[in-house]
């Protein structure tokens, strides 16, 4: 999981690529990926979206056929609806509905996942990220997305029961296993969150075996 600090570094990186007549990734990878660590989104439900999915006055994506073969609509802040918006204008001047957000060559033809990962590898080496097996990557930002929710929630006192759920839904989880997974991510980063969790789930949550009376 990245940290503050990392995110920072990584969307700096993300930003100052130079434009270029061979690729548009200069224009398209700092909304994509800022779609994915703003909106929670997997990769494979960024890279589908198609103009008719981003109602930039609205503010909402609709995510079809997700991971669990459903549906969902995700409503987004308004900041992040601005940037969709102004790049939407910048990157499709003859828009048709079928046309995929996130293009690469032409807006008929979706980027690629393999393509998508290997630009990230390209940003953290820029960051100064070290990268290993098994991360970062781009699920990464989905992951940050889901913690900085559950730190803030922690931070106001909000009740984890009540909100996990939310979580789950936006998150398009099956079922809340998914989500608890978060609460064990946080475990040794975010101690304020754990501290809240326990309360509720310390039954779900077993503590370290080093840490048993």
């Amino acid at each position: 999981m990245l940290t503050d600090d990392e995110v920072r570094r990584l969307f700096t990186a993300i930003d100052s690529q130079p434009m270029s007549s061979f690729s548009n990734k200069a224009m398209v990878d700092p909304v994509l990926f800022r779609v994915l660590y703003g909106a929670g989104l997997r990769v494979s439900e960024a890279l589908g979206l198609t103009l008719a999915d981003a109602d930039t006055r609205g503010g909402i994506l609709r995510i079809r056929d997700s991971k669990n073969g459903e549906s969902r609509t995700v409503p987004v802040t308004g900041r992040l609806t601005a940037t969709l918006a102004g790049y939407i204008a910048a990157a499709h001047p003859a828009p048709e509905t079928s046309d995929h957000v996130f293009y690469s060559v032409a807006p008929g033809r979706p980027i690629n996942q393999s393509t998508v990962y290997l630009r990230f590898r390209g940003y953290l080496a820029d960051a100064g990220i070290p990268h290993f097996t098994g991360g970062p990557h781009p699920h990464s930002l989905r992951h940050g997305f889901a913690v900085a929710n559950l730190r803030r929630w922690a931070a106001e006192g909000a009740d984890l029961a009540v909100v996990l759920p939310y979580l789950a839904c936006y998150l398009g989880h099956a079922d809340l296993r998914g989500t608890q997974y978060y609460l064990r991510l946080t475990a040794d980063a975010y101690p304020e969150v754990m501290a809240r969790a326990q309360v509720r789930f310390g039954y779900v949550i077993p503590e370290p075996p080093g840490d048993q009376p």
